[in-house]
């Protein structure tokens, strides 16, 4: 997991074809201004999904889990924590096509995401999000699914 500010984003270009899109097109616009849904950045490559909800209390929230592909978030409007696991991962539910496994984990690390800052999870990195901070109501968020790129064998490469 990479936690950084978004006026930090441009540091991270090189480290995947897939990320540099999505750092691109996140740097050349006001991402405020997404509608809410899905916007298709580069085909299935890049998604950008926009969404309104109201955080709640950790326990209540499963962590979730990408294989093929990176999740950058950020949010649009308002706070909310995320969690990320230091252990196994336990599967509640497995991962259909487009949808992230979830499941369970005995240990995490904790960080607070608010306009102006992200969080990287990489592809097979549990991690949950939407879990309510202090004194926070609803939240705009912005997840930016990034698939991993393929070496020139047609052989998926990560970050």
């Amino acid at each position: 997991m990479i936690f950084d500010t978004l006026n930090n984003l441009p540091n991270y270009l090189g480290i995947s074809r897939n990320l540099d899109t999505a750092i691109e097109y996140i740097m050349a616009r006001d991402i405020a201004t997404l509608p809410e849904g899905r916007t298709r950045v580069d085909g299935d490559a890049v998604v950008a999904e926009v969404r309104t909800l109201t955080p709640q209390s950790g326990e209540k929230v499963d962590f979730a889990c990408h294989e093929g592909r990176l999740t950058l978030l950020t949010d649009l409007a308002g706070s909310e924590m995320f969690e990320v696991s230091l252990g196994d991962f336990a599967v509640k539910k497995p991962a259909g096509e487009d949808v992230p496994a979830y499941g369970s984990a005995p240990t995490s690390a904790a960080g607070m995401l608010c306009e102006g800052r992200f969080a990287l999870f990489l592809a097979g990195e549990p991690y949950k999000t939407g879990i309510k901070a202090q004194g926070c109501g609803k939240v705009k968020q912005a997840a930016f699914l990034i698939a991993l790129d393929e070496d020139g064998d047609g052989q998926e490469t990560e970050a």
